[in-house]
């Protein structure tokens, strides 16, 4: 813990200092501001009535011709929206933060009621977690900034904040990787601003979706959906589940700047009017990483030359036009550099090696140009063209017993560059009925090569390629309202991979059935299906000395089909449980073509791409599982979620043998809660905490016989995750401090992560030089303190 404290106080001076800047002076106010669009058609609604509810003098506006509304003086703190239009059911929109130094953006979207009322305004009940997606009726939620900035042990991460979500657990503290209902992290889709991007996190590998630190910027984010199964027929090339993100729009109106610094990086951004037209906005982010500027101060904090170094940017520039459509350019991308020196070698490094150094580098990124045109208030189209990078190249020198002199052992050098050209038109043709269709083309762009060294001294090249792959994707939805209790929705996703012609043609189905008082049922089943990991396709299979072949790439797609049903309940305004049961069948799975236990199912939670070069597609799979929601929304300064998941998930190799797989954890249980003290008028005091207690990891054991024999790590591929660790443990404990000037906002938390200090077990792996085997803990207690400021 010794190792903590200076850059602990170091940044207790700067944020002490910083605060000193606090106005005192007046009543802060500020703005809130945004627009109101028809859910199904995305049209802007004029002269819809918002109103500050509980204001006295009563603060309110009404949408102008473009959707758009703006109250001035606000008062700073918590405050709740009540948004109303004849014709349409009513939404209100609790607990926005407003503060000083920044327009709080409020973006919502209205259901038209199916029975038509022209003199009288329908209620209807709010679901405050429903997704923004309308066709999403079962194992979907849309989450918050706001939550991924409360929650305790998130770290603003919004692949670790939706680690708290019922069906969803983690791999480990050490990376964000998101397994939902025991299916591989692979498995996930992440989508920004409708298209396909690569994994959004520094020191990404190829096959993975998760990373040690995420490239995604909590400060640029809109509202957006999460999707943990039985998903809607837009979303493809995916087996778990599918994270949507939208970018938010800047300050069309006035310039905005904020200011941060934390364990998660320096940083700055600003937003503001683009000087294009009345309503064109900027928003821009930059991030540099905490450890490396304090690792140059000589500031240190115990990893030797293990400084994990990286910068990222965020960037969203809004340009609407009166006739000509609205037009959006977006884009993220980042560097990261590390490396594990045999020296720095210890049982809190959880990546070195006391026998090898290894180096690696990952960069990724993408950009896009958007453009929306409304045809009429029924019929819109939104094309996107975009291109993406992700690269990852590194190397790893196994040290001499004798002398401690470096041999290269491993090296690897990749990239994908990816262009992407996406159409989809909307049709609303009544208050029952809604159409959505889209196509969507990849081209890809591959340079895979990797070698490693034989004990012969010899190298072999385990890819060894340039070449491209393309993929077309094809989708249909219809929503259909029967009425204002029954809604169904009908799709049907197609992709083909040309590179091979595999083929797949995906019907899905959702229903969504509203009982009386708030209960509601839920149905959703579907096919699904996904290309491998990329670099497998080209994996070369050794014949000889001077021989390889690649029989990998005529492997077609891993498939699956989801069948959810579900029960809402929404007890109050302020409090719902849910419950959802689900069955998962995985077939067409690529296996080991010799007997064996490999499957892909099992890849995709760490930073190791398989090599397995003689794959087919025979290996099966299933899911099943109960998950139990139990959610209080924050009314009076209080909120608190629990969810337990209770689940089982097995595999079955090309040796026909049942196995759990390496997320079957088999139960996942979160409790966090909240309270928030307004202290006076300018400032506030907020104390969160969360509590997981989950299944431990699944491992293979290692033979230690056949290791010293070999002098290598050797597993007992005939027992391939038959062991468990302990169960997992985690307290955190969340501090936050706001301040309110005239003009500024400023912020002060200090996340204490693992409170009680748990060992729980990270891996387990064979010690050449000591013939024994070494177990390495996961982290253990982290402070996690954070300073920021709007003006």
């Amino acid at each position: 813990m010794k190792r903590y404290i200076q850059p602990v106080l170091t940044l207790f001076f700067i944020i002490a200092a910083a605060s000193m800047v606090a106005q005192t002076e007046g009543a802060a106010t500020s703005t809130i501001r945004g627009s109101v669009v028809d859910a199904q058609s995305d049209f802007p609604l004029p002269g819809v009535t918002v109103v500050v509810i509980g204001s006295d003098p009563v603060l309110g506006a009404i949408t102008d011709i473009d959707g758009r509304f703006r109250i001035e003086n606000v008062p700073i703190g918590r405050h709740a929206l009540k948004v109303s239009y004849i014709g349409y059911e009513s939404r209100s929109i609790p607990n926005l933060l407003v503060m000083s130094g920044k327009d709080l953006e409020v973006n919502v979207n209205l259901t038209e009621s199916i029975t038509q009322l022209e003199s009288a305004e329908v209620i209807a009940e709010d679901d405050k977690t429903r997704p923004k997606n309308e066709m999403a009726t079962v194992s979907a939620r849309s989450f918050t900034v706001e939550e991924a900035m409360r929650y305790s042990g998130a770290l603003q991460d919004p692949s670790r904040m939706a680690q708290n979500f019922a069906g969803v657990s983690n791999s480990s503290d050490d990376r964000n990787d998101i397994v939902i209902r025991g299916n591989s992290p692979s498995g996930v889709l992440w989508r920004m601003e409708g298209i396909d991007i690569p994994s959004p996190n520094h020191f990404a590998a190829f096959g993975s979706t998760g990373g040690p630190v995420s490239m995604l910027n909590i400060n640029n984010l809109s509202n957006s959906d999460f999707l943990t199964g039985a998903f809607p027929a837009e979303y493809g090339n995916a087996l778990a589940g599918a994270f949507d993100l939208e970018l938010r729009n800047g300050n069309k109106e006035s310039y905005e700047f904020l200011g941060q610094v934390g364990f998660n990086g320096f940083e700055l951004g600003a937003e503001g009017p683009l000087g294009i037209g009345k309503n064109a906005s900027f928003m821009v982010n930059y991030r540099y990483s905490t450890l490396e500027a304090f690792n140059a101060l000589g500031i240190e904090f115990g990893t030797g030359t293990a400084v994990p170094q990286y910068q990222d940017l965020t960037f969203k520039i809004d340009i609407p036009t009166a006739k000509a459509g609205r037009f959006g350019i977006f884009g993220v991308g980042g560097t990261s550099y590390i490396e594990f020196l045999a020296s720095d070698a210890t049982e809190t490094n959880l990546f070195s090696s006391d026998a090898e150094d290894s180096r690696f580098r990952s960069t990724s990124g993408w950009v896009g140009v958007t453009h929306q045109y409304f045809f009429n208030e029924k019929t819109r189209s939104k094309l996107v063209l975009a291109a993406s990078h992700a690269g990852t190249d590194g190397t790893i020198d196994s040290l001499s017993v004798e002398d401690g002199s470096p041999h290269r052992v491993t090296g690897l050098d990749r990239f994908q560059n990816r262009y992407i050209a996406k159409f989809e038109i909307n049709h609303k043709a009544n208050a029952r009925n809604t159409f959505k269709a889209g196509i969507q083309g990849d081209l890809s762009q591959v340079h895979f090569v990797d070698s490693i060294r034989f004990a012969s001294g010899e190298f072999f090249k385990e890819s060894d390629v340039d070449d491209q792959l393309e993929l077309l994707q094809t989708y249909a939805g219809w929503q259909h309202r029967m009425n204002e209790r029954l809604t169904v929705n009908l799709g049907l996703h197609s992709q083909h991979l040309l590179m091979n012609s595999s083929n797949s043609f995906e019907p899905r189905l959702g229903v969504r059935y509203a009982l009386s008082g708030g209960q509601s049922l839920n149905l959703g089943a579907g096919l699904h299906s996904q290309m491998q990991p990329l670099p497998v396709y080209f994996n070369r299979q050794r014949i000889d000395a001077n021989t390889s072949v690649v029989n990998n790439d005529q492997l077609d797609f891993n498939r699956s089909l989801h069948t959810v049903i579900g029960y809402d309940n929404v007890l109050s305004e302020h409090f719902r449980i849910k419950v959802e049961a689900y069955y998962q069948y995985l077939y067409n799975i690529a296996v080991d073509r010799d007997p064996s236990s490999f499957s892909v199912l099992n890849v995709g939670a760490d930073f190791v791409i398989p090599n397995n070069a003689d794959l087919v597609n025979d290996g099966t799979g299933e899911n099943f599982g109960l998950e139990f929601t139990a959610e209080r929304f924050f009314h009076r300064g209080f909120y608190g979620l629990a969810t337990f998941s209770l689940f089982e998930s097995n595999y079955v190799g090309s040796d026909g043998v049942e196995r759990g797989t390496a997320f079957n954890t088999n139960y996942v249980a979160n409790l966090l809660a909240g309270k928030e003290f307004t202290m006076n008028n300018k400032t506030s005091l907020s104390f969160d905490t969360k509590v997981t207690y989950a299944g431990g990891q699944r491992y293979t054991p290692i033979d230690l016989e056949a290791s010293i024999s070999q002098n290598r790590e050797v597993r007992l591929e005939n027992e391939a995750f038959s062991m468990q660790f302990d169960p997992y443990f985690r307290w955190d404990f969340k501090v936050t401090l706001r301040v309110n000037g005239k003009k500024t906002a400023q912020q002060f938390s200090v996340d204490l992560r693992n409170l009680t200090g748990r060992e729980n077990i990270f891996t387990q792996t064979f010690n050449a030089r000591s013939g024994e085997i070494d177990t390495r803990y996961q982290i253990g207690f982290f402070p996690d303190v954070q300073y920021r400021i709007y003006f």
